[in-house]
């Protein structure tokens, strides 16, 4: 101990790796968090005090914002996509229709005014397929090869109109699903941004080494070869499954120096964003592996990862990080993928690897068991497992080809009581996406599970 510590002068400027830096988990949106690891999302609670950052006025797939069907669609369906023969008020709009153009322009100025302090403003296709079909539309994708030349034609269009009032406002708009492939001629302008997000990637691997992701690590290429202004939207959780393991963490060190080295100017890692406590499979681990990387993704990643252990899990993290070792294992040594909605009976959590993940934990709880804090801390983390071995015994993740043991009704009844109270104690409010976590533990009182 020491009375006094004497700092000498310090004399320090960096400069992140990416303007834009958003792990998008519960866990990662505090202030004092993100100010401490350096993040600046828009999900991120940073006020001016804490340095601010990256603020969306709108927050992607604003197409029925822009134009909303409720206001037009009766009066003007030409506004909205043609398919089949017939215009849809609930998928896209069609972009090549010259009224929309005024009437979004209009909105993007109204949605500056209410929320001056934003940065940037999202013009971006709705979370759907369904982008239109008309003549007009299919001679322009066929003109730019995809139909991301339409998209990004009609954001270039609304960030040159507000550009002269508003030189200071970005627009971003997507790379995502139907407009993941770059286009031949149309190019962002200075202030519009792309945020390539490939949905459709394996996650068990980074892009540039895995076969799965060739059409991947393409579509990344030709975008930062068209562009110096790139933002990836990348993925870091199960949707179907927030609390289920998932074997990202070869990908998320490989990923991030990648996307710096292709140019790459902001990253967003969407996770477990659910309110209340999250919950997200090592939702903290991975939000502290991001934030270190985002900064400064020339760093090894190890010492990130034994840092974070070792502080959190003590005498423990010796066996959390051999747990880490044998969920990644099938990804390493098999190639094996992981995808964004794997089911719990999905080839990297076969029966084999959730027995040794249950027992590491019985011996990480033991090492820790005088210690209160750091033991809750395990079982936080125990509840990943125990989520997939309960729901593994429901008959429809059972397959011929995938039969995890059977337990018995007491111990059933048993995990049930574990898991249910875990999600209470720990204010877990989803287990998927959008699903009130009540509906869940509705449903393990409700359904026959063996």
């Amino acid at each position: 101990k020491h009375k006094t510590i004497i700092l000498p002068e310090i004399d320090r400027r960096d400069k992140p790796a990416f303007e834009y830096r958003e792990p998008y988990y519960t866990e990662c949106f505090d202030g004092d968090w993100a100010v401490r690891n350096r993040v600046n999302g828009n999900g991120q609670h940073l006020d001016d005090v804490r340095g601010s950052r990256v603020i969306y006025g709108k927050f992607v797939h604003t197409y029925a914002d822009l134009v909303p069907p409720k206001t037009y669609f009766d009066s003007h369906p030409e506004y909205y996509s043609l398919i089949n023969g017939k215009r849809v008020p609930n998928q896209q709009l069609c972009l090549t229709n010259p009224e929309i153009l005024d009437i979004a322009v209009k909105q993007v100025r109204e949605w500056i005014k209410e929320n001056p302090q934003a940065t940037i403003y999202s013009v971006s296709q709705n979370d759907t397929y369904g982008n239109c079909q008309c003549d007009k539309c299919i001679a322009v994708n066929k003109e730019e090869g995809a139909p991301s030349g339409l998209t990004l034609r009609f954001a270039n269009a609304v960030a040159q109109a507000i550009e002269k009032d508003y030189p200071n406002v970005l627009i971003d708009t997507l790379g995502y699903q139907w407009t993941e492939d770059p286009p031949l001629h149309e190019r962002p302008r200075k202030n519009v941004r792309i945020r390539l997000a490939p949905i459709g990637a394996c996650f068990s691997h980074p892009i540039d080494k895995c076969d799965a992701n060739k059409k991947v690590y393409a579509n990344l290429k030709a975008w930062a070869g068209i562009t110096d202004q790139l933002y990836i939207w990348h993925y870091s959780t199960n949707f179907a499954h927030y609390l289920q393991p998932v074997p990202d963490l070869d990908e998320i060190a490989g990923d991030i120096p990648l996307f710096k080295k292709m140019g790459v100017v902001g990253v967003f890692y969407e996770g477990d964003y659910a309110p209340g406590g999250g919950g997200g499979e090592m939702s903290e681990l991975k939000g502290f592996i991001m934030s270190k990387l985002l900064w400064n993704p020339s760093r090894p990643v190890k010492p990130i990862i034994d840092d974070y252990l070792k502080g959190v899990y003590g005498k423990a993290a010796p066996y959390i990080q051999k747990w880490q070792d044998i969920l990644h294992t099938p990804a390493r040594t098999q190639m094996m993928d992981a995808r964004l909605n794997n089911p719990p009976n999905a080839a990297y959590l076969s029966p084999d690897v959730i027995a040794q993940g249950l027992k590491l934990f019985d011996q990480a709880e033991k090492s820790v068991k005088n210690q209160p804090i750091t033991l809750d801390q395990v079982q936080k983390a125990r509840l990943a497992l125990e989520y997939v071995e309960l729901m593994q015994q429901f008959p429809k993740y059972r397959t011929s080809t995938v039969q995890p043991p059977l337990i018995t009704p007491d111990a059933l009844k048993q995990l049930i009581h574990i898991v249910e109270n875990k999600i209470k104690k720990y204010d877990i409010q989803q287990v998927r996406e959008g699903q009130p976590v009540s509906e869940f533990l509705k449903m393990l009182h409700s359904e026959q599970v063996h």
